[in-house]
């Protein structure tokens, strides 16, 4: 669905303040009760693994989702599609009709269980699949990037609310600061891109898509490449990065982000002529 038709048939949500205020309360006081007092302070028996032995879930993760997931359906009934809860369910779900939320209570577990101060919590708004606001809070610097669809992207700290407008951004692929990861691929495709990703002088690892899709959208660095895309993980960083000025879309064909693509590689770029370059370098054969 294209983004005017889905803005002609979208109850009115874009510039829903008192939302957005809701939201954003609600994540600041689940990061205080349940995220914040456990890092640096996790016991072995409080983290496990899931589908790796690097892909982390903490007893943080899972009380955040819990407390949240009721009071997002207060604030907009709806369903939830939430990273711990919904993760396997979610592969079979096909009706996102009407209003869905979806919640990554702790986006960079890895990051958070080794004590890396790099990671966020994320919230989605989507209206039939597709975002329509967002919410990425950076709890440690309180700092909050929120986008609504049409209602542009900004930057909230205690200091005040800037607009998120993307200036001129490198398109040489050697200059270019991003990210990329090949999980879920299969050989010897995951090779072929792992040498493309590697060759990218600016290529970096920050463990976390919001964070990153923050970077992006602050004029910080330029992509986002992951191979396999989930709704909790790239509805919020789709909606800021191109409110922010950027272009987002699925790599295999060009559609815009849909929360049905589950696995389906994914590409957030500062620019849509840098995403068609690296589109072309990276994942395109020939």
């Amino acid at each position: 669905m294209s983004e005017a038709a889905l803005g002609a048939c979208r109850p009115e949500v874009a510039e829903n303040t008192a939302l957005k205020r809701a939201i954003a309360t609600l994540l600041t006081e689940a990061g205080e009760r349940f995220i914040l007092p456990r890092f640096l302070n996790l016991s072995d028996a409080e983290i496990e693994t899931k589908t790796s032995q690097t892909d982390f879930v903490t007893i943080a993760d899972r009380e955040a989702e819990e407390w949240l997931t009721p009071r997002l359906l207060s604030a907009m009934p709806g369903r939830v599609i939430g990273e711990e809860a919904s993760a396997a369910a979610v592969l079979k779900q096909t009706d996102y009709s009407g209003y869905s939320w979806t919640v990554d209570p702790l986006d960079g577990t890895s990051n958070f269980v080794k004590g890396k101060p790099v990671f966020c919590s994320m919230v989605a708004l989507l209206w039939n699949g597709q975002p329509v606001q967002s919410w990425i809070w950076q709890m440690l610097n309180k700092t909050l990037f929120y986008a609504a669809l049409g209602g542009g992207a900004s930057c909230i700290t205690n200091t005040g609310e800037t607009r998120l407008m993307l200036e001129e951004r490198p398109l040489e692929l050697d200059q270019m600061i991003g990210s990329g990861n090949t999980l879920g691929l299969a050989e010897p495709r995951k090779s072929q891109i792992q040498t493309r990703l590697r060759a990218l002088p600016g290529r970096q690892f920050t463990g976390s898509s919001g964070i990153q899709a923050c970077l992006i959208a602050s004029g910080e660095a330029d992509f986002l490449i992951h191979s396999c895309s989930t709704p909790w993980d790239h509805a919020p960083v789709d909606l800021l990065c191109r409110e922010a000025g950027g272009y987002a879309a699925m790599l295999d064909d060009g559609a815009p982000f849909h929360a049905s693509q589950h696995k389906a590689p994914y590409m957030a770029a500062s620019s849509r002529a840098g995403w068609d370059r690296l589109c072309k370098s990276v994942w395109q054969d020939g």
